[in-house]
């Protein structure tokens, strides 16, 4: 029987379910023998195969129990690989990460040979492909869901993010607290729908603030500091500052985004931020109208799938305009994007005269 972990409100991520599948597997000999490690979070990917071959394999012989496969082109290395014992690991661990696998047209006739002999695995193998966005009508998916464990690994929920984040941080040094590291993460967007700022980056961000630290101690400014400027963030911050009253800092956050860019680029970057500035008004205008209608933010941000620090801070702004000139600001940006695009204005121009009437 196959079972799907992923997460949900109900259910425990993934991150942690896989700890408890090995250790019941080293504590009773009964061990999985196929599993798909998926999802958006390439960080904890790689780490969960780290993980399994720390379980299975002896470091001893690893050279010889533990295949890893970039690239599969035919279906026959793969068997071989599984049908090959291992020499004093508990598992021989074969690892396949060629996404297009569950994917590509050209790989079909591979992933149709792989997808039939999966039912005919030795005990003795432990097979684990991973590829970040699996074709889920795919046979080879339908053939590991049947047979195997599939481990979808979203974003982590906020209490092991807080904890990760402050073992991270620790280990290179530096101390902070765990409040202002969420914050961090919640600030650039971590675990937003579509968001790019994954572990990766939360990692290498965390190095950097551990570098400027003082005395080893971390607050909330060397860990802002470190982190680099975002685009999103600075739209975010721009549509603050203006409905605060504080033009001055608004304009300051357009020149960042914008003077620095070459003339020959500044149409592209303008429409970009454009966008941005469209996107975070939508927000800010869909969250009062659900509090208005009488959601709660955790509804609202579920519903909208939307990071609830960042919904909340969206609706703190939103509230000083009112819903009634937030459709209004929301119209004027989209003029202003349709004149850009059109050629009607000036890109700089029309960015700033938007500014100016918020």
């Amino acid at each position: 029987m196959a079972y799907s972990y992923g997460q949900s409100s109900a259910s425990e991520h993934p991150f942690k379910t896989i700890r408890k599948t090995m250790m019941s597997a080293q504590e009773t000999g009964i061990w999985p023998r196929l599993m798909l490690l998926c999802g958006p979070e390439a960080y904890l990917i790689r780490w969960a195969e780290g993980y399994l071959r720390e379980c299975a394999i002896e470091p001893a012989t690893e050279a010889l129990d533990l295949i890893v496969f970039e690239e599969l082109r035919y279906a026959q290395d793969l068997i071989n690989a599984c049908e090959t014992v291992p020499m004093l690991s508990v598992k021989k661990l074969v690892i396949v990460r060629d996404a297009d696998l569950f994917g590509a047209p050209a790989s079909e006739p591979a992933a149709a040979d792989i997808a039939a002999y999966l039912p005919e695995l030795p005990e003795s193998t432990l097979l684990v492909f991973s590829a970040q966005k699996p074709n889920r009508s795919r046979a080879l998916y339908k053939a590991i869901v049947k047979s195997g464990l599939v481990f979808d690994f979203t974003a982590l929920d906020d209490a092991t993010l807080s904890a990760w984040m402050h073992k991270t941080i620790v280990s290179f040094g530096a101390e902070a607290e765990r409040r202002d590291l969420l914050d961090l993460a919640h600030e650039f967007g971590y675990g937003g729908k579509d968001s790019a700022y994954t572990l990766y980056e939360l990692e290498n961000d965390l190095r950097k603030a551990a570098a400027l630290a003082v005395d080893g101690k971390a607050g909330p400014e060397d860990l802002r500091a470190a982190a680099p400027r975002r685009a999103d963030t600075d739209a975010f911050a721009l549509i603050d500052s203006a409905f605060s009253g504080r033009k001055s800092a608004a304009y300051e956050i357009l020149d960042a985004n914008i003077v620095t860019e070459l003339p020959s680029r500044q149409t592209g970057v303008v429409l970009s931020f454009t966008g941005l500035l469209c996107s975070q008004l939508e927000i800010m205008l869909e969250g009062l109208e659900r509090r208005e209608a009488g959601q709660s933010e955790a509804q609202i941000a579920s519903e909208m799938n939307v990071n609830s620090y960042r919904l909340k801070k969206a609706l703190q702004a939103a509230s000083r305009r009112g819903s009634a000139r937030l459709r209004k600001d929301l119209c004027n940006a989209f003029q202003i994007e349709k004149d850009i695009k059109s050629g009607a204005m000036d890109p700089r121009m029309a960015i700033e005269l938007f500014l100016a009437g918020l």
